[in-house]
């Protein structure tokens, strides 16, 4: 049985856990690669997002541009419409002509030319190579390295004519430029789905942002460098929940599902298993149980069949040994008829189909009546039996034959686990709400492991030289404790090894 079961068990995991275990293995494996994907998904959506507001930045400068080319006598309209515009240089071959906002002091605009033409001089090669683009048909903005703090400086070459070219100087108030020109895209861009915030100084400070630090918290870790400002970053993430709060939600539940599947299948698997073992240790029960039964029948059987035999061929010659002879069958016979009442029994109670027929009675009455009939069976056997019953037993609502089966039952077990002390001890009490019955030999008594079967159906006790000898059907407390149900009563065992055991029977008052 055990060798079915470990089979069984091998068959079931192979089948139903391991197939399991091994996607939810694969599966797991593969959360990172799909959150990976997941995860590239949504950088590209917010590149975009940031590449327009490049485009966008880039896109104000190529209109400046274009204006200052069409309008060149009103630059300093151009600058005062321009919030973020301090200066306009246009260098050319008689030097550098430089167009201020009207708030700078006149003092300062020497200062400014000055540090102009140090800047100027400084990004030569930028310059050169912009005045190589513009004579070739295309245009570029550059920004040029400085040394006005917050501000940028751009540059451009622009045609004065088919021979002359002329270079462009935009210097910005960029955190002004920021604020006038890319804060409104920002805040079109960004609505109610993103935070976008712009970054100098390597991200440790925000110079604009669609929502306050304050209003909300931010974490931004998807930056990217705005191209016409060096040293500026735009930052962007998703409004509630971020990429990696999503990608964490959805994998902390691929995961939890599939360890509840897992578990349920382990857990359908362990059930199947235990109910399969059951099955086969009940049928191993019932082949042992139809094995006991066999060879309990056969006995009386063939003591019947040889007495009967002997009888009538007319070989016993007196008739005190004829006498001898049917006492014998009548006892066999007896004992047959039990065997066969205790199975039928038995199956009307498989069956849900057994009928209790209930009258009033005094168990002192039933015990010292089957104690009588039994009298004959005790002295055979050898054994002593020592009553001791309630001197006031209240009348019960009982079905007599079955608490007289019942106890049969639990005198029978007790004398053949009975070794050497031939005793038993039956006794009758009243205690609180339950009429008590005793029923207690002096035997090998029952293991503290096998106590717990020993009222199943089949289970039989075979530890022991005495319990493995001794033949029965594996039946008979099965009977009692549904005798005792029926009764709405109960039985417990009390039991040491080498001692003895004791089956109490506990009928309720009401």
């Amino acid at each position: 049985m055990i060798k079915s079961g470990l089979k069984i068990g091998i068959v079931l995991t192979l089948i139903l856990v391991l197939p399991s275990l091994f996607f939810s293995a694969y599966e797991i494996s593969n959360l990172s690669k799909n959150e990976a994907v997941i995860d590239s998904i949504y950088t590209g959506q917010l590149e975009s997002v940031l590449f327009s507001l490049n485009q966008y930045s880039d896109d104000v400068l190529s209109g400046w541009a274009n204006q200052l080319e069409r309008e060149t006598d009103d630059i300093e309209t151009i600058i005062t419409k321009n919030y973020s515009i301090d200066a306009i240089g246009i260098k050319g071959v008689s030097g550098l002509e430089l167009f201020a906002k009207k708030k700078i002091p006149d003092d300062s605009i020497n200062s400014l030319i000055n540090q102009l033409e140090i800047d100027f001089a400084s990004n030569l090669k930028k310059i050169e190579l912009l005045r190589r683009y513009v004579n070739n048909g295309y245009r570029k903005i550059e920004a040029l390295s400085n040394s006005f703090p917050h501000k940028s400086l751009f540059a451009f070459a622009a045609k004065q004519d088919s021979v002359q070219v002329s270079t462009v100087l935009l210097l910005l108030d960029t955190d002004k430029f920021i604020r006038e020109n890319l804060g409104p895209k920002i805040q079109m861009v960004a609505q109610d789905r993103f935070y976008i915030s712009v970054y100098k100084e390597n991200g440790s400070l925000e110079v604009f942002a669609n929502i306050n630090q304050g209003v909300e918290d931010k974490n931004i870790k998807q930056k990217k460098a705005i191209w016409l400002l060096p040293g500026y970053e735009l930052g962007i993430q998703m409004r509630g929940n971020t990429i990696e709060d999503l990608v964490r939600e959805r994998t902390r539940t691929n995961i939890i599902l599939l360890i509840v599947m897992d578990i349920i299948l382990l857990l359908g698997a362990w059930f199947v298993f235990k109910n399969i073992r059951k099955q086969i240790k009940l049928n191993q029960l019932k082949t042992e149980f139809i094995s006991n039964v066999s060879h309990e029948i056969r006995t009386p059987l063939a003591l019947i069949n040889m007495y009967s035999e002997t009888l009538e061929m007319g070989r016993i010659p007196s008739e005190e040994k004829k006498k001898e002879y049917y006492k014998v069958i009548n006892i066999e016979a007896n004992r047959l008829s039990k065997m066969v009442n205790k199975i039928l029994n038995f199956s009307r109670i498989e069956r849900g189909k057994r009928e209790y027929h209930f009258s009033i009675c005094n168990l002192n009455n039933e015990i010292e009546t089957i104690l009588e009939n039994y009298k004959q069976h005790f002295d055979q056997n050898g054994f002593e039996i020592e009553l001791k019953l309630a001197d006031k037993m209240p009348e019960l609502n009982l079905d007599k034959e079955a608490v007289a089966e019942a106890i049969i039952n639990l005198i029978d077990n007790g004398m053949k686990y009975s070794a050497d002390v031939k005793k038993l001890a039956i006794g009758s009490s009243i205690e609180s709400a339950y009429v008590r019955i005793q029923v207690k030999d002096f035997g090998i008594g029952i293991e503290k492991k096998d106590q717990p079967f020993v009222f199943d159906k089949f289970y039989r006790v075979t530890s022991g030289n005495l319990a493995h000898k001794a033949k029965g059907s594996g039946i008979g407390l099965s009977i009692v404790k549904h005798i005792m149900e029926a009764h709405n009563g109960k039985v417990e065992l009390d039991s040491i090894m080498g001692k003895g055991s004791c089956f109490t029977l506990f009928f309720p008052l009401k």
